[in-house]
C-alpha cells in the first residue's frame, strides 16, 4: 500500500441526528457530521406511517386514477 494516499479515520467520530438529536459514535473520515433522519426516527425502522399531505402529488394521482375507472 502506498503511504500518504489514504484518508485519516477517526474512531470517535460523532454523528448527530437533526430530527431526534440522537448521537452515535461511528468510525468515519469526517470528525463530526449531521444527518436528517436516523434509525430512531426513520419511518421504515419505527413502523410509523407518514401521513399524506392534503393536495399532495400522491393524492392528485389517486384522484385521477379513481376518475379514470368510472
Amino acid at each position: 500500500m502506498k503511504k500518504g494516499i489514504h484518508p485519516e479515520v477517526f474512531k470517535d467520530a460523532t454523528t448527530t441526528c437533526t430530527n431526534c438529536n440522537a448521537v452515535y459514535l461511528i468510525p468515519s473520515t469526517v470528525k463530526e457530521f449531521h444527518v436528517e433522519t436516523c434509525r430512531n426516527c426513520h419511518p421504515v425502522y419505527t413502523g410509523k406511517k407518514q401521513t399524506d399531505v392534503k393536495g399532495s402529488r400522491i393524492e392528485r394521482f389517486r384522484k385521477r386514477m379513481a376518475a379514470g375507472k368510472k
